[in-house]
């Protein structure tokens, strides 16, 4: 009869119209001859949502190049299998095979009803819709994280198809679904009111999640900025790479990120899952530091690293022949990081391992409660819903308290290294304190023996060019019987006082020059009595000579004496005047007499060793020497510097006795 039908020639549209009503009936009947699955009764769904695994008839296209045309033809309609699991998705793993998805809706109620189909699972490929329309055309929509964002019926980050039942009609969807990575397809009818608000949780718990981990990005960025730690570096990567692998399989990132690319929205969520065991690995290594505790299975951590670090080039390149190793490689890189931290923790000892592993096993929950839940051994609630986001979340704070234990015994560390670094250093100051000590003493005791040796050859040279040639000139004389006994008692006296002035030279004066002048009239105030001759003592308070040593007070001793002794011997003064004062060019000292005068000049150039001795005495510390002589009396004017510098010259340190020095008679 059907192809009496087929062969009949209709030239009017009545004719056309029957022959196509005619046909789907025919389709029709045979689809529900090919298939045993029940219908569901939408209009049932008055709020929630049901799940269309059992209601599914399933047929398997392994060429992929089956059309909803041959699907419905009926050899291949009788393919079709029903699906009658305890489950809440239709699972078929890593295949190349695509699928088609026959499901008979009925709506048994006297109004028309609009339902929601959704397909909670992300990352499938490419989904093809197709639904019955009035007048036996199909309405057909591909779309798929492969395809633009924009090709989906319905705005959301699964794949929700918006379905219109007329009244007391049947009709059969088909779907036609193919997938790079693994195919799942946990479908369900919502009503629309149930469906925005289901949505509406979904984006809230989405927005909970992914605010916490802007915030421990955020938080451990900034502690890596301020400790300069890479480990906080590792972590905030693992974090970043967590959230947004979560974000690929939960379609988030094709909604909002990349809504119109195609071949890296087949791959990103199996290459952000690599990215995020890479850091989670290299988190592993610095924070259990298996390179020195464990420096083998460290050794294995580096290879899964390397493989890792293939696999993005075989996902680019051929996706659907690499989806699977990929999956193996990470699921195995999961299993082995969680042993080698479970080695650390039982075998190490170490603390903070305890808390990696609990840390990576929270991880691994979420998808075990997931799969639990579409198998139907868990019930449908907010743990098993949001198993994934919860697990990561969870291993997140964990991994952050890891980190935490982890800076505190570095702290404790570093405190306790510091304090043996004080005792250490302290133990080192202490020995070196005791060596400078010692080294300071024998300094001391080298600088004590120089100084006497320097006094000693002082006043030996001064004994010597002094004393010393004074008495051996002396003795020359009265061994040719030239000087009588008054003057050798004169001579003598003289060699007295020249004995006392290197002594007195040698007393402390600390830097005053009038305690310093204050013994020269101690020693010559007797001497300056017995001749009859008056001293008027006219000193002022001067400022201190830091450079007053023995050496340089002998200097100023010598000069002021040998004035003292021309004086005493050749002026005939009654009266003999010492003054001092300051002014900007430094200190002088002024001995004036009432004597007769005499020509400087003529003194200075007739070679005698009195004056000329008085001028070099004056230059080796730095001073000046000056001589003012007329009828009413000679003045001596010695200036001396406030400040000096050491000078290497040297003069005889020796006085000119009146036995040998060049007498000078008054002008």
């Amino acid at each position: 009869m059907s192809r009496l039908s087929f062969g009949l020639t209709c030239k009017s549209d009545e004719c056309w119209r029957s022959m196509v009503l005619l046909l789907c009936g025919l389709l029709f009947s045979s689809v529900s001859a090919g298939a045993a699955a029940k219908a569901l009764d939408a209009s049932r769904i008055e709020r929630g949502s049901v799940s269309l695994t059992e209601y599914f008839a399933v047929l398997e296209d392994p060429s992929g190049s089956l059309t909803l045309t041959d699907v419905q033809a009926p050899g291949i309609a009788n393919r079709f299998k029903d699906v009658v699991a305890p489950a809440e998705a239709v699972s078929y793993g890593f295949t190349r095979s695509a699928y088609w998805l026959r499901l008979p809706l009925r709506n048994a109620s006297d109004q028309p009803v609009q339902r929601m189909l959704e397909i909670g699972y992300a990352v499938l490929s490419d989904i093809q819709f197709h639904q019955p329309m009035g007048d036996g055309t199909y309405r057909s929509v591909t779309t798929g994280v492969a395809t633009p964002f924009s090709t989906r019926l319905y705005p959301d980050r699964f794949f929700v198809f918006p379905l219109t039942l007329p009244a007391h009609a049947e009709q059969v969807v088909y779907l036609r679904i193919r997938s790079v990575s693994s195919l799942l397809v946990p479908a369900k009818l919502w009503t629309p009111a149930a469906l925005h608000t289901h949505q509406r949780d979904g984006y809230v718990v989405q927005a909970w999640y992914f605010g916490m981990a802007s915030a421990m990005i955020l938080f451990n960025l900034l502690l890596f900025i301020a400790l300069k730690d890479s480990v906080y570096l590792l972590y905030v990567s693992f974090v970043f790479l967590t959230a947004l692998s979560i974000s690929a399989v939960n379609g988030l990132a094709k909604e909002f990120l990349w809504p119109d690319t195609t071949l890296w929205s087949n791959i990103a969520a199996s290459i952000c899952y690599v990215g995020m065991y890479v850091a989670l690995l290299l988190l592993m290594r610095r924070m259990l530091n298996t390179r020195e505790l464990v420096p083998r299975l460290d050794w294995l951590v580096k290879v899964l690293i390397g493989l890792n670090l293939l696999l993005p080039i075989g996902a680019v390149v051929a996706p659907q022949t690499f989806a699977f190793p990929v999956r193996f490689i990470v699921g195995m890189t999961g299993l082995l990081t969680l042993s080698i931290g479970a080695y650390c923790a039982v075998f190490k000892r170490q603390r903070i391992a305890v808390i990696f592993v609990a840390a990576y096993f929270m991880f691994v929950l979420g998808p075990i409660f997931i799969g639990m839940k579409l198998m139907k051994v868990l019930p449908v609630n907010f743990l098993t819903t949001n198993g994934l986001l919860i697990g990561s979340a969870l291993e997140m704070l964990l991994m952050a308290f890891a980190l935490a234990y982890r800076f505190n015994v570095i702290r404790r560390q570093a405190t306790q290294d510091v304090r043996q670094a004080n005792v250490s250093l302290e133990q080192r100051l202490q020995a070196r304190e005791a060596e400078l000590t010692q080294s300071h003493q024998r300094l001391l005791e080298i600088e004590h023996r120089q100084t006497l040796s320097q006094e000693r050859q002082r006043l030996m040279q001064d004994m010597h060019d002094g004393l010393g040639s004074s008495l051996s000139s002396a003795l020359r004389v009265v061994e040719h019987g030239h000087m009588d006994d008054a003057e050798v008692a004169e001579v003598l006296k003289g060699c007295i006082d020249d004995l006392k002035l290197a002594i007195d030279s040698m007393e402390p004066v600390e830097a005053d020059l009038l305690l310093l002048l204050a013994t020269l009239r101690f020693r010559l105030g007797p001497r300056l009595e017995s001749t009859g001759i008056a001293l008027r003592w006219e000193v002022q308070d001067v400022p201190a000579l830091n450079w007053l040593d023995p050496k340089n007070s002998l200097h100023i001793l010598r000069i002021l004496q040998e004035a003292f002794t021309n004086i005493i011997k050749h002026t005939n003064a009654t009266e003999i005047r010492v003054a001092t004062g300051a002014d900007a060019d430094g200190i002088v000292v002024k001995i004036s007499d009432n004597g007769q005068g005499f020509d400087v000049e003529r003194a200075l150039k007739s070679g005698g060793k009195g004056l000329s001795n008085q001028m070099r005495r004056a230059q080796s510390i730095g001073g000046k020497v000056k001589w003012d002589s007329d009828d009413s009396g000679t003045r001596l004017t010695l200036r001396l510097p406030i400040e000096r510098q050491p000078e290497a010259s040297s003069i005889p340190s020796g006085p000119v006795h009146p036995a040998t020095q060049e007498r000078y008679s008054p002008a």
